[in-house]
């Protein structure tokens, strides 16, 4: 479906951050060393972790762990979103290129921040961070964990380089709002940050109220990124298979999967007869597909057109085995920008998620609407493409 002017605004009461891991503020201070936010010109601020971290004054040097953190930081600064980052990850440039043309065409100087390395493929280090001279490191959750793995971590602890964790892919579910308020009060951009988050509320909040009380909950297949990765590679009860549950659906890789990722079968796939399959796509011709893959990528992002999303769509049934799920018969497959998986823009796949499963329940949301309306209210530039759609 083309993005298409309307408003619509709806809004999940999102949990509590994780517990556990103490506080810690700046190197080698306890928290009680810094006053709390609002108290000065110190302030606090709490990671997904629980971790407490201090700050004497509002960073003005900023590293992102990743560059795809720049999908916050576009509505935390509407007018200039790059200020303050001074070195940043590679990952938008692949894994989002019609995005990053975005931020680009916009804000030429995106270009020009240097990129550095992933800990997870071993090409960063802490002196690389420590040449930047940053404030705070923004790590995300994926990246602490495989830091901690191979001993980055402690680099960074022992260097007393100031880092903060975020998390939208993992438990988007109860992350998104700690995460964004953290990069709020990180950018200084706080008012900004509470105004997103009223608005991601209003849209996400009552989808899931009347989501709970869905009779039957179909069943559906979500599927990743297919053509980049194993033929029906899936989550469970992470990332949006997470979403799948909270918008009245059943998602069949939780009782099929031990874990939060996976692959399934074929063979599982046409037994558990998923009633609805959602597989996400992006803007990945440049991308090699996977040598196992016997289908192409769904193409879905600012430079898709209607037709060329729908039949990227359509030819996911080539997967063997595929034609024997009554789904593609029933007009029940459906595709969804894949970096709705690691963004505050997460609020989109609720809606979607909701309409598709539960049609009924959710006549009246319009998500392609609610698109379009956020661009016009945050977004940098208007809004283009297609960003979800079904056959």
């Amino acid at each position: 479906m083309r993005m298409r002017r309307r408003t619509l605004l709806l809004a999940l009461p999102l949990s509590a951050p994780l517990a556990g891991c103490g506080a810690v503020s700046r190197a080698g201070k306890s928290s009680d060393d810094n006053a709390s936010a609002g108290g000065g010109s110190s302030f606090e601020v709490t990671d997904v972790l629980g971790r407490t971290v201090g700050f004497d004054s509002q960073p003005e040097k900023v590293v992102l762990g990743e560059s795809r953190h720049i999908y916050s930081l576009l509505f935390l600064n509407k007018d200039n979103p790059i200020d303050k980052v001074v070195a940043w990850g590679k990952d938008l440039q692949k894994a989002a290129p019609d995005f990053y043309d975005m931020l680009v065409g916009a804000f030429p100087a995106a270009k020009d921040i240097p990129e550095i390395g992933s800990v997870s493929n071993g090409d960063l280090s802490v002196e690389t961070l420590e040449a930047y001279q940053p404030d705070v490191v923004v790590l995300t959750l994926d990246i602490y964990n495989a830091g901690q793995q191979a001993g980055f971590i402690d680099n960074l602890d022992n260097q007393g380089l100031r880092y903060v964790v975020t998390d939208f892919r993992r438990d988007p579910v109860n992350n998104t709002e700690t995460s964004v308020k953290l990069l709020g009060d990180t950018m200084d951009r706080r008012d900004d940050a509470q105004a997103f988050l009223d608005f991601y509320h209003e849209q996400v909040d009552p989808v899931v109220g009347r989501a709970s009380s869905a009779d039957p909950r179909p069943t559906t297949f979500l599927w990743r990124a297919p053509g980049l990765n194993d033929p029906c590679s899936t989550y469970a009860k992470a990332n949006l298979g997470a979403v799948i549950t909270a918008t009245g659906g059943t998602n069949i890789a939780d009782s099929l999967l031990s874990g939060e990722e996976g692959v399934l079968t074929v063979e599982q796939i046409i037994e558990s007869a998923p009633q609805n399959i959602i597989a996400t796509g992006g803007e990945w011709g440049a991308q090699k597909l996977k040598d196992t893959a016997k289908t192409s990528y769904v193409h879905l992002g600012y430079e898709a057109d209607e037709d060329s999303a729908k039949a990227s769509l359509a030819q996911l049934k080539d997967q063997p085995g595929l034609e024997q799920v009554e789904a593609f018969d029933e007009g029940r497959v459906f595709g969804v920008y894949h970096q709705f998986y690691d963004a505050p823009f997460n609020f989109i796949a609720y809606l979607a998620f909701a309409k598709w499963q539960n049609p009924d329940l959710f006549s009246d949301l319009d998500p392609e609407g609610v698109w379009d309306d956020f661009h016009d209210k945050y977004m940098p530039w208007e809004s283009q493409g297609v960003f979800i759609t079904g056959i």
